[in-house]
């Protein structure tokens, strides 16, 4: 499974969002292994690349992707622990 956050390294909410996941991970014991967290700035060509991809409009942009399936995708917000916590359980 795969959690890839799409922003900019000067937007709080950006951050926030990936302080978010991080936390979450840590207070579930989700080990790296089973998870990976990308954040793809918006500011350079791989993350604009990538962006492009995933049709990024507004940041941040969140995606949980399995098998390169699209479970869920959050777009222009931080997503709440109690939307996503599901998708890890």
């Amino acid at each position: 499974m795969e959690v890839k956050v799409f922003g900019k390294p000067g937007c709080e909410y950006c951050k926030t969002t990936m302080k978010k996941f991080e936390t979450f991970f840590g207070r579930w014991n989700i080990e790296d292994s089973r998870v990976k967290l990308s954040f793809f700035d918006m500011e350079t060509v791989d993350g604009l690349a990538e962006g492009a991809f995933y049709s990024v409009n507004k940041i941040p942009s969140t995606v949980i992707e399995r098998g390169g399936n699209i479970l869920h995708r959050w777009d222009g917000v931080v997503p709440l622990s109690e939307e996503f916590k599901e998708y890890f359980n």
